[in-house]
């Protein structure tokens, strides 16, 4: 009897698997019938004039706002466990906040401030003695390096907020243990402490990394033809589903290849912890040490969220 009704839920659970499977793969067959459906000319268009620079542009861009999202987000959840400092707690909350404005108005914000007769340029060029700004003017915001650095310091949180949570749950002997054997604390970091955390600053970036290749807002008005633009450029503006479709499978097949990666660079991994865990335990900083971490804790803060809403508050 048990064994039957064993059976019975087991094949409750696979029918439920095979529904929820055939819910999320619908859209993607609907978007391969689509684009099978296009001309042969339409993909040796795209293939020749669209793909190579928008690929190009889209693993530039990824590449670029992963490094700055594996480095803030997870300096910064180190910063808050592993060091105690004034403001610390309000700190540990507040480095989510970014994610609370949209990537596009960051950029709009940035480029008024940033415009070469905006407000920060105006001042460098009074402090230094130029006439105007064709005698100086800093680099153009709209562009690839403006856009990485835009949606890096928006989307850090998916990574803090996933390695903050692997941080606290480490138990604190293998930290220990690290330093009697004669690590320092640079050398526990990156032998001991940062290995363990792999998996969640894998899964932090894959989701910034994600949000990435799904922004059309702040890529098209900073400039940058990525393939999430050209698919909604090629849809809307020209009317052509099937290309768009088209650009949307090379999209998926980057996607596919950047997991599967993932996934091969730890096929023989293993991450446990007892059960009876002691979590670490923060250092108490003082004077300057506390202010720098203090400094340095809530420049992403501002960077990511602070300024933008002060800038567009202050439009007229």
């Amino acid at each position: 009897m048990r064994a039957r009704l064993a059976r019975l839920a087991a094949g409750g659970w696979l029918a439920g698997a095979a529904a929820i499977a055939a819910v999320v793969g619908t859209p993607l067959v609907a978007l391969a019938c689509a684009a099978l459906g296009a001309d042969l000319s339409h993909w040796r268009h795209l293939a020749e004039f669209v793909l190579p620079q928008a690929a190009a542009n889209t693993l530039a861009l990824l590449a670029g706002v992963g490094a700055i999202v594996t480095c803030v987000g997870t300096g910064a959840a180190w910063l808050v466990t592993a060091y105690d400092f004034p403001g610390r707690r309000t700190l540990a909350w507040a480095l989510l906040l970014p994610l609370a404005v949209p990537s596009y108005i960051v950029a709009f914000a940035y480029l008024d401030l940033l415009h070469p007769i905006g407000p920060v340029q105006s001042a460098l060029r009074w402090a230094f003695g130029f006439d105007g700004p064709r005698e100086f003017r800093l680099p153009d915001l709209r562009s690839l390096p403006g856009a990485i650095a835009v949606l890096g310091f928006v989307l850090y949180p998916y990574v803090y907020l996933c390695t903050r949570a692997m941080f606290v749950t480490q138990s604190a002997s293998l930290v220990e243990a690290a330093r009697t054997l004669g690590a320092g604390r640079i050398g526990t970091f990156f032998r001991v402490v940062l290995p363990l955390a792999r998996p969640a600053i894998a899964v932090g970036a894959s989701l910034a990394l994600l949000e990435t290749l799904n922004d059309v807002g702040a890529s098209e008005f900073l400039g940058v033809q990525t393939l999430t633009v050209s698919v909604y450029t090629t849809w809307v503006t020209r009317s052509d589903l099937a290309s768009a479709a088209q650009i949307a499978l090379a999209m998926l097949a980057i996607v596919i290849g950047a997991l599967a990666l993932e996934r091969y660079g730890r096929r023989r991994e293993r991450y446990a912890h007892g059960r009876r865990m002691r979590s670490i335990e923060p250092r108490r900083l003082r004077g300057a040490a506390a202010a720098g971490a203090a400094a340095l804790g809530w420049l992403p803060v501002v960077v990511g969220f602070g300024a933008p809403p002060r800038i567009s508050s202050t439009k007229p």
